[in-house]
């Protein structure tokens, strides 16, 4: 099935989409230049012995793990935070907070300015649940904060791509039984599980091309699949943002 993508320029069908579907997808946003130069950096720190990155899969600081065919295992939280690596983490920086990206991410959560909740780095895909990021994070009032996924290169389908479930933002939303911790974690799981079932709902994976960047709101389900070849990576980024004038949910929550 072709992807549907929209150009730059197309702000309301862009907008429209969004709203219809849950997510939408932007083609060749993310600036060339931008992406070699973190590629570029990351190539140079991977094979450091002196570098540790916080892991966001284990949620532990760990030191590199490489495949056979040359790409870290884990991913990392957080990468534009290592600022004792600042040419790697600059790097990341700069494609996070691209204007390119921050202009679509403006007129699709209606905010002038936004604050980053969290982003991450992939080389291999780890395989992700599906899952409603309101559950983990979200703006206050709910339902503002945009998510981000940034292709740094072609992705294969066999990579582990990405995926949604279209229109499920539309449908129930799971809420943290107890806000301050993630006790009830396997019984979202099942809910979420439920709601797929019962909303019907269709999987769409995402083998998407070098520069484009995909956006879903909160309450869309996704995840992601687990690597089928080894030979290919999925070396991306992802953010989370909230409009600035707007609280983060749970931020008093322990």
């Amino acid at each position: 099935m072709t992807l549907t993508k929209f150009a730059a320029h197309e702000k309301e069908a862009i907008k429209n989409y969004y709203d219809t579907y849950g997510y939408v997808v932007v083609q060749n946003l993310l600036n060339y230049t931008k992406i070699q130069a973190l590629l570029a950096s990351y190539e140079k720190i991977k094979h450091s012995n002196l570098f540790i990155f916080f892991s966001q899969d284990t949620h532990l600081p760990i030191r590199p793990k490489l495949t056979p065919e040359g790409f870290i295992e884990n991913s990392m939280l957080n990468p534009a935070s290592l600022k004792l690596w600042r040419g790697f983490s600059q790097s990341v920086e700069n494609c996070l907070v691209d204007e390119n990206v921050i202009d679509v991410l403006s007129f699709l959560s209606g905010g002038s300015n936004h604050i980053m909740m969290q982003n991450m780095f992939f080389d291999k895909s780890t395989g992700t649940i599906e899952h409603q990021d309101h559950y983990y994070l979200d703006s206050n009032p709910p339902g503002k904060m945009v998510a981000v996924w940034y292709a740094l290169e072609d992705i294969h389908e066999d990579a582990g791509c990405f995926f949604v479930l279209p229109g499920s933002h539309q449908g129930k939303v799971i809420e943290r039984d107890n806000a301050s911790n993630f006790s009830d974690h396997d019984t979202f799981v099942k809910s979420i599980n439920a709601l797929i079932n019962e909303g019907g709902y269709k999987y769409r994976s995402f083998p998407l091309s070098k520069r484009d960047v995909l956006f879903w709101h909160p309450y869309t389900i996704h995840g992601a699949y687990n690597n089928c070849d080894p030979r290919f990576s999925r070396k991306s980024l992802t953010a989370h943002y909230y409009p600035a004038h707007l609280k983060p949910m749970y931020a008093t929550n322990g």
